[in-house]
């Protein structure tokens, strides 16, 4: 049976050292709210590729043809956050709409 870290050894007394209940060992640690370097890091690459205008006319031209892939929109989530809930004004709605409709209108928008 192993010995746990916070028993000093045959007497079974903790250490002194040993943290209080309740108190953590690192009080003074990362602040509530400060992000992950890593996710820092994934942040701006995102938003270095997602405003480069080569990536840029070549999303469009996938969102044309139909082909962009899942990873878009969370690529465009991690550069530039959740979007906001909007509703749409009056004439916006595009549910009605098949693909050919869509792009025509990506098409008059364009030009």
């Amino acid at each position: 049976m192993a010995i746990p870290a916070n028993i000093n050894g045959p007497t079974g007394k903790p250490r002194p050292t040993a943290f209080k209940r309740g108190q953590s060992g690192n009080p003074y640690g990362r602040r509530p709210g400060t992000r992950n370097r890593r996710t820092v890091e994934a942040r701006q690459v995102a938003q270095r590729l997602v405003d480069d205008p080569d990536y840029r006319d070549e999303l469009l031209q996938r969102m044309i043809d139909g082909t962009a892939g899942a990873m878009e929109p969370l690529l465009w989530y991690y550069a530039k956050g959740r979007p906001l809930d909007r509703e749409p004004g009056p004439g916006h709605s595009f549910t009605g709409l098949s693909n050919g409709e869509l792009k025509d209108r990506i098409a008059s928008l364009l030009a």
